[in-house]
């Protein structure tokens, strides 16, 4: 049985919104309303959205500094 995640594109199409908008939407961002905030937040939790993991960690890798 393959595991299918669902991804901030696939709410982004859903709710036909920009990833942007759904990942700002995610984060609680100030720059997007609190409807469309409400909105993103209602689909995610009906459809069990849950960030990945890796790309989390990915993110919040900092580059070494050159030298």
């Amino acid at each position: 049985m393959k595991f299918e995640s669902v991804t901030i594109k696939d709410i982004a199409k859903a709710l036909n919104l920009s990833t942007s908008t759904v990942s700002r939407a995610l984060r609680g961002s100030y720059e997007i309303s609190d409807e469309t905030q409400k909105q993103v937040l209602e689909y995610a939790e009906k459809i069990n959205y849950r960030p990945n993991p890796i790309a989390l960690s990915l993110k919040e890798q900092r580059a070494a500094p050159s030298a």
